[in-house]
């Protein structure tokens, strides 16, 4: 027995030492410039109200951030990636520094008698989550004892411990200060408890200028054209904008990527019939994770919980049966049942992804680089045209990390608009999870305005739609006289060729099919009476009138039950803010020195 805990011992330092340091580096902070004090300035990648950051420390953080990155997508990680993890990394530096030196300033410190109060009621996380004190998959308090009070435990992992909570119990204390004073009463919490659960069920009539109204039955002069725009000339002012030409090559796989993937699956599956573990086999070869470091359980689900391919031949397999190779749009599966009731299957699985690889992965990799060299000696259109390669010319928005086909791609915005980038320069070449990217500044244009000769069309339909909204709004005035003299709904429908549409019961936070959400007439419709009219109500540019068929009120016994719960979801979430808010007030009035543009720091 002392033995065994003593080899147990063991494990656990090695586990305790490695999370304590990824805690004290990433969420407490030790010295977090790295003990750099005496640093040269070349040394340094920056300064926090005095406190140096070496630049070592600062690679080391940011590699540590990168591996962390990559195990969570479980996928190489791509220059979007990066770029992302560079700015996290420095902001997290920058924000641990700030509250280390709050913690002196305020003189936070703990007593020995709150770390062995800490230590007897609040383990650890990691070791809660360690199998040696667990009992029934349940963190045990007794074994936790019953190990930390033997003799034989390494005094070495008592200090680490020991060391963790003297980091984390003054943190504790000042998110504590920052957040005292946070409390929700009781009727904020039933606001709130109604707004979820409160539902109101209606029937409405709409009135759209757009459908209603033909362009041809309103008119739009050049005088009112020109008029609109010098009026509202700033809504057409258009930031600094850059022209590139960009070429991309596409990383989706084809047919005999599709083929190798389905080889690959059959050849494992004759493996595991051959004899083979299926749970080695899916450690060593699934791309699901999740799963594979579970040798490939799912655990159980019932119908509509996974795609439908898989759904299918998950539920026409006898337990203990393997399956030929299944294609989702994941990957081809090889899928095995274990257990059966009902509606639902216990079952693993082993994904084998489609990717681009062999002779194909080859010949694309050959023409990126093909065009890299030439690009670089005559430039990107020159370089396409020779290859047999399409261009296209897009703009970029200063300020906006959309890029137009590609979506939000920040590396490029900062490429096109550094003040270092020359006309005709040519970007790094991007790697993305489905592509490679070039790209060539082909003009850096200032900000303007829309000449009024583009702008035009838009101002046209700005006006029109006015003018329709205008012409339904009299037209809604008149419906309201109708009701007003006891017409019912129904028939102002019916005389007005109108269609009375119904609602399902919905509360004041969900998207209404036909209304919207949030918006007035979601308002409207909670404050009126059953069977009560109400309208004309506009919203998003449309007329409405509704009327309350049925409402089905929040009940109290209910929210009695859930105040607590909710009112502590609300003190977090409180909590947060006034934590994120003092961390940004800290930032603002600290002398932040960033010289990170004087370093090359590698992207992976």
């Amino acid at each position: 027995m002392l033995r065994s805990m003593r080899q147990n011992t063991k494990i656990i330092m090695l586990i305790v030492a490695l999370a304590f340091v990824g805690l004290m580096v990433f969420q407490w902070g030790m010295d977090i410039s790295g003990q750099s004090g005496n640093a040269q300035a070349g040394g340094q990648i920056g300064r926090v109200n005095g406190t140096p950051i070496s630049y070592q420390f600062w690679t080391q953080t940011y590699r540590n951030l990168t591996d962390q990155a990559r195990d969570q997508k479980g996928a190489a990680l791509n220059d979007q990636d990066y770029a992302l993890i560079e700015e996290q990394t420095w902001n997290q530096i920058v924000s641990q520094i700030l509250i280390e030196q709050e913690l002196r300033r305020r003189g936070i410190e703990v007593t020995d008698q709150e770390v062995r109060l800490a230590f007897q009621t609040a383990p650890p996380p990691w070791l809660q989550s360690n199998e040696l004190f667990q009992t029934g998959g349940q963190f045990d308090y007794e074994k936790y004892r019953a190990f930390f009070s033997n003799p034989a435990v390494d005094p070495q992992l008592l200090i680490q411990i020991e060391q963790y909570y003297r980091n984390i119990l003054p943190q504790a204390r000042l998110m504590e200060q920052i957040g005292s004073g946070i409390y929700v009463p009781d009727s904020e919490l039933w606001d709130l408890y109604r707004t979820r659960n409160e539902r109101v069920q209606i029937r409405y009539l709409v009135l759209d200028p757009e459908i209603i109204v033909d362009d041809s039955e309103v008119a739009v002069t050049d005088v009112e054209l020109r008029n609109f725009y010098e009026e509202n000339r700033e809504d057409f002012k258009q930031p600094t904008r850059a022209d590139v030409l960009t070429v991309t090559f596409s990383r989706t796989p084809g047919a005999s990527d599709t083929a190798a993937a389905r080889a690959r699956a059959n050849s494992i599956r004759e493996e595991i019939l051959a004899g083979a573990s299926f749970e080695e086999q899916a450690e060593a070869h699934s791309a699901d994770p999740g799963s594979a470091a579970r040798g490939g359980d799912l655990g159980w689900f019932g119908r509509g919980q996974m795609t439908p391919e898989f759904e299918r031949v998950a539920f026409e397999l006898s337990p203990g049966e393997l399956s030929e190779p299944v294609l989702t749009p994941f990957g081809f599966h090889i899928i095995k049942v274990v257990e059966s009731e009902d509606d639902r299957v216990r079952a693993s699985h082993i994904l084998i992804p489609i990717t681009m690889g062999g002779a194909s992965e080859d010949q694309l990799l050959g023409s990126v680089d093909r065009l890299e060299k030439l690009a670089l000696r005559h430039g990107l259109q020159e370089a396409a045209d020779s290859l047999g390669v399409q261009t296209r010319r897009l703009s970029l928005i200063e300020g906006s990390d959309f890029v137009p086909g590609i979506g939000a791609f920040t590396p490029v915005i900062k490429w096109a608009f550094h003040d270092s980038t020359l006309v005709g320069e040519l970007a790094p070449v991007y790697e993305t999870e489905d592509s490679f990217l070039f790209f060539e500044l082909l003009e850096l244009l200032p900000a303007s305005y829309v000449p009024f000769v583009e702008a035009e069309p838009a101002v046209r339909r700005r006006l029109l739609l006015d003018k329709k909204r205008e012409t339904v709004s009299w037209r809604a005035e008149g419906i309201a006289r109708e009701l007003e003299q006891g017409k019912t709904l129904g028939e102002v429908a019916e005389t007005q060729g109108l269609s009375l549409q119904s609602s399902d019961p919905f509360t004041r936070l969900d998207f209404v099919p036909g209304i919207g959400q949030a918006n007035a007439v979601i308002g409207t419709a909670f404050g009126l009476q059953p069977n009560e009219v109400a309208g004309p109500v506009e919203a998003d540019g449309r007329f409405f009138f509704i009327q309350l068929v049925e409402r089905q009120e929040a009940n109290h016994e209910d929210f009695e039950q859930a105040k607590e719960n909710l009112r502590a979801q609300l003190a977090l979430q409180r909590q947060r803010t006034a934590l994120d808010e003092w961390l940004a007030d800290l930032r603002e009035r600290a002398n932040i020195e960033d010289w990170r543009q004087d370093f090359f720091v590698p992207s992976s």
